[in-house]
Parts: structure tokens; C-alpha cells; sequence
């Protein structure tokens, strides 16, 4: 293994593998050049390209904390061999944030606030535009959560997942209506259009190994391939989803997370509905019926029931959360 490790960094990046260990996130290489860790990626060469420039612009505009990219010997952004592809960036030693910590939840909204405001206004054509799409979403998903109560009705017998379901589609129907109609309330399409004039971005998966602390204390930010143009406080509504998660969680930590955002980015109104909108929607209990129910299975596990369960038993809290905004 360490031999086709080391024709990759030789062959691609024109460096020399003297020891490699393997970590969670991929393999960490000490070279002649220095210390690199090398990933596969399923990013295709056009998203990576995008990528670095992307962090080309970021940078100019004063934001250091990023994982640079090493090039190929031939200035390409990955090198592929003949069923994998991989990328090679600095290491440098770090650590997830811990979303369980308030001084990391400070940290990070900080981190997202300046990524926005650095990120807002770069220009590239390749980048998926996907302004106004939140209020598709939520249709689509309700309608696909009425088909699967359709299909559990035309059955005529009912596991206990479809009892859960029937016994809770009306609550769940509520606060579906109750979030679409907090989005009509925020103007969201006047809000995406104003967004889309001012190139506004999204990360879109600001959270784990995507967000990181450096042993001197700098926030190193990762995952740019999945930027697209969209509302930046759609990042906002899914770090605080990401820190309800716990259960330490509370109002304190949630308000936590909008005070430091706003320090530096200011929230209007209109994105403090959608905030409320996102986190109001029952994400978790549709994704676990859509997966539930189109899938093909031979029997119901009791862990599928136990998921069902515990996304239920958090009902209450995720909106006294919601609503503590």
C-alpha cells in the first residue's frame, strides 16, 4: 500500500513519501517537502477547480483559515488515477469543533459569519445557483409525506412504523403548514432575489471535519466543493440544527450562535423567519419516512422503530428551541 501511496505523490505531485499513518479523514504523509495529507475525493476535476478559485478570491478578501489545495505537476487540482481520485492538501494537526462547548459554538459562528462575508460576490459560472429553492423543498417533501400515509392506508395492516406515522401525521402536518407559512412570512423569494444580485454563498455543510481548530486557536474551514449561490443564512439555520442535536443543548447556546454570527454579519428579520422556518420543518421525521418507505426491506428492526421513536421524543424541545429565536 505505502508503494502505490508513493507513486501517487511522486507521479501527481512530484514529491517523495518518506512514512505515512492513516487517520479518520485520510493519509497523513511525511515528504522531502514537508508534512501533506492525502484524500480521496468524489469531487470531479471541474468542482475542485472551482474550489480553488473560490479560495483564491476568499483570500484576497482577508480570510486565511482554509485548507489550500496542492496542485499536480501538471497545475491540476487532483490526480486521478484509473478509478479514484485524490487531492493533496497541507496537514497541519487539529481538531473537530465540539459543538458541545460554548467557546467552540462562539468560534465557530464567528468563522461562518466571516466565511459569508468574504465568500459574497465571487463570480464563477460553473457554480450551482440554487436561489429560492427552500420553498420546492418543503413542498416536495410534504407531498411525498402524504403519499407514504396514502400507501399505509391502502395496506390494511400496519407495522409499528406505520402506527407512528398515522399517530403523528397530523402534528407533524401542523408544523409542515406552520413552517411554509413562517417562509411566505419572511418574503423569502424578494430576500433570495436581493441575495442573488449580491452573489451571495452558501457552504452547505459547515459542520464536522469541514470546520477545524488549530492548536494556536485559528478556525481552518474546509468542504468549499459543495458552495453554491444560495442564501447565506441557510448555513445559520443547519449549524444551529447541528448544535440542537445535543443534548445539552438550549436557548442560551442557540442564542449564542446569532449574537456572534451577527457581530459580524448582520440578521434582518425577514432571515430570522427563515431560520425559524428551517428549524420548524420536520427535517429528521421526513428523512426517516422516505427512507423507511422507499426502500425494499423483509422486515421492520427494532432500531428502525427506536429512530422513529427518538426523533418523536424530541419533538417538543426542537421547537421550544425554534421558537426561543
Amino acid at each position: 500500500m505505502d508503494d502505490i501511496n508513493a507513486k501517487i505523490l511522486q507521479q501527481g505531485f512530484g514529491i517523495k513519501l518518506i512514512s505515512s499513518y492513516r487517520t479518520r479523514t485520510g493519509l497523513v504523509c511525511r515528504t522531502d517537502k514537508g508534512m501533506f495529507e492525502l484524500k480521496k475525493t468524489f469531487s470531479d476535476e471541474e468542482s475542485l477547480d472551482r474550489e480553488c478559485a473560490l479560495k483564491e478570491y476568499l483570500m484576497l478578501r482577508g480570510l486565511n483559515g482554509l485548507d489550500i489545495l496542492i496542485r499536480t505537476t501538471d497545475d491540476r487540482p487532483c490526480y486521478k488515477t484509473e478509478d479514484t481520485v485524490y487531492i493533496l492538501i497541507k496537514y497541519i494537526p487539529s481538531r473537530r469543533l465540539d459543538m458541545e462547548d460554548n467557546n467552540d459554538v462562539v468560534e465557530a459562528s464567528s468563522a461562518l459569519a466571516l466565511f459569508h462575508n468574504a465568500a459574497e460576490g465571487f463570480v464563477d459560472n460553473r457554480m450551482r445557483r440554487t436561489y429560492g429553492s427552500l420553498e420546492a423543498t418543503f413542498e416536495k417533501r410534504e407531498g411525498e409525506f402524504s403519499r407514504i400515509r396514502r400507501k399505509i392506508k391502502s395496506t390494511g395492516t400496519y407495522s409499528p412504523v406505520d402506527l407512528l406515522v398515522i399517530k403523528y401525521y397530523d402534528y407533524y402536518t401542523e408544523r409542515i403548514q406552520y413552517a411554509e407559512d413562517l417562509l411566505k412570512k419572511s418574503n423569502y423569494t424578494a430576500v433570495s432575489e436581493s441575495a442573488s444580485k449580491a452573489y451571495s454563498i452558501c457552504h452547505n455543510s459547515f459542520k464536522n471535519d469541514n470546520v477545524r481548530k488549530l492548536e494556536d486557536g485559528e478556525v481552518i474551514i474546509s468542504g468549499l466543493e459543495g458552495c453554491t449561490y444560495d442564501l447565506s443564512i441557510i448555513d445559520v439555520a443547519h449549524l444551529i440544527r447541528k448544535y440542537t442535536k445535543n443534548d445539552t443543548a438550549d436557548e442560551y447556546g442557540v442564542s449564542l450562535i446569532l449574537e456572534n454570527y451577527s457581530k459580524s454579519r448582520a440578521i434582518t428579520s425577514e432571515e430570522t423567519d427563515i431560520i425559524k422556518a428551517m428549524l420548524s420543518y420536520p427535517y429528521k421525521f421526513l428523512k426517516l419516512c422516505n427512507e423507511h418507505y422507499n426502500k425494499r426491506r423483509v422486515c421492520i428492526s427494532e432500531a428502525s422503530i427506536e429512530r422513529f421513536e427518538n426523533c418523536i421524543a424530541r419533538r417538543d424541545r426542537e421547537m421550544q428551541l425554534a421558537m426561543s429565536i
